[in-house]
C-alpha cells in the first residue's frame, strides 16, 4: 500500500470516526424529543379526550325552547344553549311581571329545562378527573408552551367553578307547577302539575319564584355561558366548525 493509499484510508476512518461520533450524539437527542413528542401527545389526548366530553354536550345537544305566548300552539324551536339563554333572558326580562297563564307556564318550562341542562353538565364534569389532570399537567408542564398551560388551568378552574356555582344559584327546584322528575337521585325530566293552567294561584307564586331569584338565574346563566365559550375556544371549535363547512362546501 502506497503512501497515498494510506492518506486515503485514514482520510476514510477519520470520516467514519466523525459520522459515529455524531450519531453517538443525536441518535440520543433526537430519540428523547420524540420521546417528549410523544408523550406531549398522548397527554394531549388524554386531555381532549377527557375535557371532549363536555364539549359533546354543548355542541351536540338542542334545548327544546317555548315561546311564551297566548296562543294554542305556541312556537318551538330547538336551541343550543347559547341561543337558549340569550332568547330565555329577553323573554323573561319582557314577561316577568306577566298574568296570562300559558305565558307563565313557558317562562316556568323554559327555566327548568335551563336548570336540568346544568345539572346534566355537572353530571358530566362529576365523572371527569379534574385532579388527575391537574397532575398530569404538571407532570409534563415542561414540554407544553405557557399559552397551552394557560388554556389547561383556565378551563380547569372553569369546571370548578361551574360545579359550584352552578349547583348554589339553582333556586327553582321548589317550583310547583312544573316539579322535577327525580328516581334514585337522578333528575331524570318534568312533570306538570294536572290542570295546570286553571291554577292561577299557583302559577303565580312560582312565578313570584323566579322574579324572587332572578339574580341567581342571571348567575347560572352566566356561567353556563362562561364555560360554553372556553371550552370551545379550547378546543379551537369555531376554526374547527369553519374548516367542516368549506370542507362541505
Amino acid at each position: 500500500m502506497n503512501i497515498e493509499d494510506k492518506i486515503e484510508w485514514s482520510g476514510w476512518m477519520l470520516l467514519v470516526a466523525v459520522l459515529a461520533l455524531v450519531a453517538s450524539v443525536i441518535i440520543p437527542f433526537a430519540q428523547k424529543k420524540y420521546e417528549e413528542y410523544r408523550a406531549r401527545r398522548n397527554f394531549q389526548y388524554y386531555l381532549k379526550k377527557q375535557i371532549g366530553l363536555i364539549l359533546n354536550i354543548l355542541t351536540s345537544e338542542k334545548l327544546e325552547y317555548h315561546e311564551p305566548s297566548v296562543k294554542n300552539e305556541p312556537k318551538k324551536e330547538y336551541l343550543f344553549i347559547n341561543d337558549f339563554i340569550e332568547t330565555l333572558q329577553k323573554d323573561f326580562k319582557e314577561h316577568k311581571n306577566t298574568v296570562q297563564p300559558r305565558v307563565i307556564f313557558m317562562l316556568l318550562m323554559n327555566v327548568q329545562k335551563l336548570c336540568h341542562f346544568a345539572y346534566q353538565l355537572r353530571r358530566i364534569i362529576s365523572t371527569i378527573d379534574l385532579q388527575g389532570i391537574t397532575d398530569k399537567t404538571l407532570e409534563h408542564g415542561k414540554e407544553l408552551s405557557k399559552h397551552e398551560l394557560n388554556k389547561i388551568y383556565g378551563l380547569i378552574l372553569i369546571c370548578e367553578s361551574f360545579m359550584g356555582i352552578s349547583l348554589f344559584h339553582d333556586k327553582f327546584d321548589s317550583i310547583k307547577s312544573i316539579s322535577r322528575d327525580v328516581e334514585n337521585d337522578i333528575w331524570k325530566g318534568l312533570k306538570v302539575e294536572k290542570d295546570l293552567l286553571t291554577n292561577q294561584n299557583r302559577l303565580n307564586e312560582d312565578l313570584l319564584i323566579l322574579n324572587d331569584n332572578e339574580n341567581s338565574l342571571k348567575e347560572l346563566s352566566d356561567i353556563l355561558l362562561i364555560i360554553n365559550q372556553e371550552t370551545k375556544k379550547y378546543f379551537d371549535y369555531d376554526i374547527l366548525l369553519k374548516k367542516r363547512k368549506k370542507g362541505s362546501s
